[in-house]
């Protein structure tokens, strides 16, 4: 005899389902957090970013307003840009009624494309954006080159 379809009960145990997927998940997160000690899972907020192409570089653009410029590091591992730093609350001792602006550490890792020359990379932080500029190498001469021999 086929059972009568009951759409609560199906919202209901379709929520179940969703409730566990994201306890797993983030009983996942917590494991790895704690196994790997890893500077990502210990970060705060994740501030959002531009990278952009023009012709003769790469360039990152980073909004991080309020960030004091002390408490930027970035840097370049394993082919990667590391940009990670701290912004802390301005409040001081004072009591908050509403926060909304995130704030502790933050890290962002950006893969370097072969074409980037590292020596050459520059930072410039203005108006709470960060910029990084990352030159591209200065390309070889592929016209013909007559070779004496001597």
């Amino acid at each position: 005899m086929p059972r009568n379809w009951d759409p609560i009960r199906d919202l209901m145990l379709l929520q179940d389902r969703m409730n566990e997927l994201f306890e797993n998940a983030t009983d996942r997160r917590a494991r790895e957090r704690s196994e790997s000690g890893s500077e990502i899972a210990q970060a705060d907020w994740i501030p959002v970013a531009d990278v952009y192409e023009r012709a003769a570089e790469f360039v990152v653009a980073m909004d991080l307003p309020g960030v004091d410029r002390a408490a930027l590091e970035i840097d370049l591992e394993n082919e990667k840009l590391i940009i990670k730093g701290t912004r802390s609350s301005e409040n001081g001792d004072q009591e908050t009624h509403r926060s909304e602006r995130p704030r502790g550490r933050f890290n962002r890792t950006f893969g370097l494309p072969v074409a980037v020359d590292p020596e050459q990379i520059e930072a410039e932080y203005k108006d709470g954006v960060l910029y990084v500029r990352l030159p591209k190498r200065k390309e070889r001469s592929t016209q013909a080159v007559k070779i004496k021999v001597s």
